[in-house]
């Protein structure tokens, strides 16, 4: 059998499988064991007819010629013998791809169904009122997030790239992206990377302590990070900071955000009963690390519903009266906000 014929037999036989049966679009067919039996036996049948006599009719002559054809072909068994075993190993060839492409076909109808179940799952999903109301409240979440953390973009202007150190689903990330402000994140839990990515940001997931070591030095224009040092022993939160005082350029900020321990808002006892929060940081002490770590202009911000204001340590500042949301105002003490905010420049 020529190789013309092998290719097809195999070409016809694929076109059939993808025209398949009704109702079975997008699952692929296994090729028929009977395709490659046929195909293995024609190139046996081929090895075997290397070097064979064809009959002849009787007569005198026509014996002579049969002597000489067979001294012919014993005299020429050095080449037919290799022939023999090239068809050979042709025939062991076709049925071990036949059983490789089969096994491959079956796993690939496999993945095919699982896929098939998995769309009509979120198919129905979308429909679900549970899943609604989660998309809806995590929407909520999201938004809220955003408006608390809007203040601090313009504190990042003229800067590049900044990096959000846990940046969790890249709420921040998106409000730097549409302020035109070259910036990416970083973070452990591929959940939350994933769902950043959602969001065409450009994330890392890796351990923080891990990715900051191996940042050339000076190469970052800012950083940002929330809600993150109080998840850190005591002993890893000075640490943490001077790791992002040696990966910032001179000139560069960072922000750091985190619980307000001193909170008499409901939020400020729910931080008492989160277990994860390892080690919640006053602002004396944040602001502290800050300055031993080579930052200038250190200052404290809190966060409160609608505005961040600075204050000093001591909390000895006079109320404006007229902050707007987004923009810096005065507020008289830190028992009111959720959450502040050190800032500092390094130097």
């Amino acid at each position: 059998m020529e190789e013309q014929e092998i290719l097809s037999t195999l070409s016809a036989h694929v076109a059939r499988s993808q025209a398949g049966a009704p109702g079975q679009q997008g699952i692929s067919p296994s090729v028929a064991p009977d395709v490659i039996d046929e195909l293995s036996a024609a190139v046996w049948n081929s090895s075997h007819a290397v070097g064979q006599l064809n009959p002849r009719n009787p007569g005198l002559l026509n014996q002579v010629i049969q002597v000489f054809k067979k001294v012919l072909r014993r005299s020429l068994t050095w080449y037919t013998r290799p022939l023999h075993v090239f068809h050979g190993h042709v025939a062991q060839a076709i049925e071990q791809h036949g059983r490789a492409i089969n096994s491959i076909q079956t796993a690939i109808n496999s993945i095919q169904t699982q896929l098939f179940q998995l769309d009509n799952y979120i198919h129905a999903s979308n429909y679900n009122p549970n899943v609604i109301a989660l998309n809806e409240a995590l929407e909520t979440a999201r938004l809220a997030t955003q408006e608390q953390q809007s203040p601090y973009v313009r504190l990042f202007e003229g800067l590049s790239p900044v990096v959000d150190l846990g940046c969790g689903r890249g709420e921040f990330l998106e409000l730097l992206k549409d302020a035109g402000i070259k910036s990416y994140g970083v973070d452990s839990d591929p959940v939350a990377c994933e769902a950043a990515r959602h969001r065409q940001v450009t994330i890392v997931e890796d351990d923080l302590f891990h990715y900051l070591r191996q940042l050339p030095e000076r190469s970052l224009g800012g950083i940002f990070t929330a809600r993150v040092v109080e998840y850190l022993p005591t002993h890893a939160q000075p640490e943490f900071i001077a790791l992002c005082s040696s990966k910032l350029k001179p000139g560069g900020r960072i922000v750091v955000e985190t619980i307000n321990p001193d909170s008499d808002s409901p939020f400020g006892r729910n931080w008492r009963l989160d277990p994860s929060h390892l080690h919640p940081i006053y602002p004396e002490i944040l602001r502290s690390i800050l300055e031993s770590s080579g930052f200038k202009d250190s200052q404290i911000y809190i966060l409160a519903p609608q505005v961040i204001a600075p204050i000093g340590v001591d909390n000895d500042c006079s109320y404006s009266g007229n902050g707007r949301r987004g923009e810096i105002a005065a507020i008289p003490s830190l028992t009111g906000a959720a959450a502040y905010a050190a800032i500092g420049t390094r130097a």
